[in-house]
């Protein structure tokens, strides 16, 4: 069985992550909400990717279907602007998000930087909530780039906060910045020196994994301090192109893995305008096999109807 998470407004939900819901009792799913299925001014793939707002769906069944909420309104400046990537951790009687930012919505084919720099300067900020709804702007986080996208944060082994992202301007490679408190941010190294997009990080098996999508698929890396990494290889996605994962620990040696994928049809199964670009968001399980990881697509791993213990800090 294969669960799916879709956009029933614009057929373009990506860049999944999951997330407790405390006064609810439920799962949340945010997303980027790209307009794939809206014929708009301008070359249909650039539309599709700006002017994309954080989606939600959610869960009362641990998983196993998701119902669409609707979108944010987050604070960051007025106007309709772009937000790619969230990211959600809760820490400290608050939920943070960390997203990527582009002022506006820009109608220029130097958008699609693919690791180059892009006179649309992308930004990582900071809000918090205490209900998932309303967010407080904080602050624009200083990551010595103009071109970070894909912000993940992750609790340090030896204490504090890794946030993990990818910058633009350096080959689209990924690098670490470190921080005490959440708010307080400092770059600190490079983490992977080639291409990468949307790496998640979570624990499995005694170790730390990072997952990350590189120009031939999603490829994992191995730790023991989140620090230094150790290439484990592709992850296979039976049937289907996977992109930006997340993933989120359910058990012993198990986990819950969302991904996206570009179906090029509408949730009627009809070609749309931007037909090669629309996306729904897969739901499987992943697990160890041989001390490498697992894509079982055949299984849904079943979320827990309670904040989990990963999800206490993340």
């Amino acid at each position: 069985m294969t669960v799916t998470i879709v956009d029933p407004i614009h057929d373009g939900a990506t860049d999944p992550v999951l997330v407790w819901n405390r006064e609810e009792a439920s799962w949340w799913c945010l997303f980027a909400h790209r307009r794939a299925n809206t014929k708009i001014g301008g070359p249909p793939r650039i539309g599709r990717c700006h002017g994309s707002q954080v989606g939600v769906a959610s869960s009362a069944d641990g998983g196993q279907s998701w119902l669409y909420r609707g979108t944010l309104a987050l604070p960051v400046e007025r106007g309709i602007n772009t937000f790619w990537g969230p990211d959600v951790v809760w820490h400290d009687g608050s939920y943070h998000m960390f997203v990527t930012f582009i002022r506006g919505v820009p109608d220029d084919p130097a958008w699609d930087t693919h690791g180059r720099p892009s006179p649309w300067h992308r930004q990582v900020h900071h809000l918090t909530s205490t209900d998932l709804w309303d967010w407080e702007h904080v602050s624009r986080l200083n990551l010595g780039t103009d071109h970070a996208v894909d912000p993940y944060v992750f609790p340090m082994p030896a204490g504090g906060w890794g946030l993990w992202f990818k910058d633009e301007a350096r080959g689209g490679s990924i690098w670490r910045a470190t921080s005490a408190d959440l708010y307080e941010w400092k770059v600190a190294d490079q983490a992977l020196e080639d291409w990468h997009e949307g790496p998640s990080l979570f624990e499995l098996g005694g170790a730390v994994w990072m997952l990350a999508e590189s120009r031939t698929g999603l490829v994992a890396y191995r730790s023991g301090d989140a620090l230094t990494w150790e290439p484990r290889g592709p992850l296979v996605v039976p049937g289907e192109t996977a992109r930006q994962p997340n993933v989120l620990p359910v058990g012993a040696g198990k986990a819950c893995i969302t991904y996206y994928v570009q179906t090029g049809t509408d949730s009627f199964g009809e070609a749309v305008p931007t037909a090669g670009q629309a996306s729904v968001i897969r739901v499987a399980e992943l697990g160890l096999a041989g001390g490498d990881l697992e894509c079982r697509t055949g299984v849904v791993a079943e979320l827990p109807l309670r904040a989990a213990r990963m999800s206490e800090t993340r």
